[in-house]
């Protein structure tokens, strides 16, 4: 019966279909190039939602996607949010709308609170996130890998190889988390549980050395996009490994193994503002700046 009704207002949606995937996909690209900025939006996640869990709220104005904000959920402590509005009808409160109702389910999952994630050079995101109490807690820069960057592995005096991971790399994935990210074990140990057995999201651990003497000393994550895009996340190296060059080893090893094994296209990572080490590597890979994005957190009352 929904198909046969005008579409208006705010429609939650667990799971996006097809055509609504298209639509959206339009709305983001009419807003980039409107702004002349590159909002985030996790394509993969967003096409392959989990069965009965609302994380996607569509507005529509006369049978049209002009409006659309997206939950991502990793940890049950927090919640990353993003989401935009047609230039066409911006001003009228939509965006309000949309982040209001996003919060109220946020709540009803007991979830403390929620980061929004603003590209740098939007404006009136800046402004509505400022109104609305959340304050910039972190930067990341954007990064993407030139196209003549991508050459063969690097070496070094001993041979680092890539593996998938398994459960049984588990408490290895959670100690990287906890000393390279600062994340408490439980939410590390939860983090892990959520992403080491995705379809579309790889974990590899590096080891370093031959045979029985391989040592795992990092871990690399990848997740191809819709469009045979690649992006790297969660790198990380064991503290006692850092500064001797296995980092760079790796990186180049993961862009191949991302380039010719899943023929992704572009590759794209991102790396906090202040970790000038991460930046400086990235950028001797063949990386370079594209945009930044800053999140901004906004505690959640149950009560309000």
């Amino acid at each position: 019966m929904e198909d046969n009704l005008v579409k208006q207002g705010i429609i939650p949606r667990a799971g996006l279909s097809p055509q609504e995937l298209k639509e959206v996909r339009e709305l983001w690209e009419a807003c980039n190039s409107h702004d002349h900025i590159d909002i985030k939006l996790n394509w993969s996640t967003l096409s392959d939602r989990p069965p009965g869990v609302v994380n996607d709220f569509l507005f529509y104005r006369d049978d049209r996607i002009v409006g659309f904000l997206a939950i991502y959920s990793f940890l049950s402590t927090e919640v990353e949010i993003s989401g935009m509005v047609h230039p066409d009808v911006r001003n009228q409160g939509i965006f309000g709308q949309l982040v209001q109702v996003a919060l109220e389910a946020c709540r009803g999952r007991g979830v403390p609170k929620a980061i929004f994630i603003n590209e740098r050079g939007s404006a009136s995101g800046k402004a509505f996130l400022a109104e609305l109490g959340a304050g910039c807690s972190f930067s990341e820069y954007v990064m993407e890998l030139q196209e003549d960057a991508a050459g063969a592995p690097q070496t070094g005096e001993q041979p680092i190889t890539l593996r998938s991971a398994s459960v049984q790399d588990t408490e290895l994935l959670v100690e990287l988390n906890t000393s390279g990210f600062n994340m408490p074990e439980d939410d590390a140990r939860e983090y892990v549980n959520q992403t080491i057995t995705g379809d579309k999201e790889r974990t590899w651990v590096a080891e370093l050395g031959l045979g029985e003497q391989k040592e795992p000393i990092a871990k690399i994550g990848a997740m191809i996009g819709e469009d045979s895009s690649g992006f790297i996340y969660g790198f990380c190296v064991l503290p006692a490994y850092r500064g001797k060059g296995y980092g760079r080893q790796i990186l180049s090893q993961t862009i191949v193994e991302l380039k010719q094994r899943h023929q992704a296209g572009k590759v794209k990572l991102e790396v906090a503002v202040e970790n000038e080490k991460a930046l400086g590597l990235y950028e001797s890979c063949g990386f370079r700046t594209k945009n930044a994005n800053d999140y901004y957190v906004l505690m959640l009352d149950k009560n309000e």
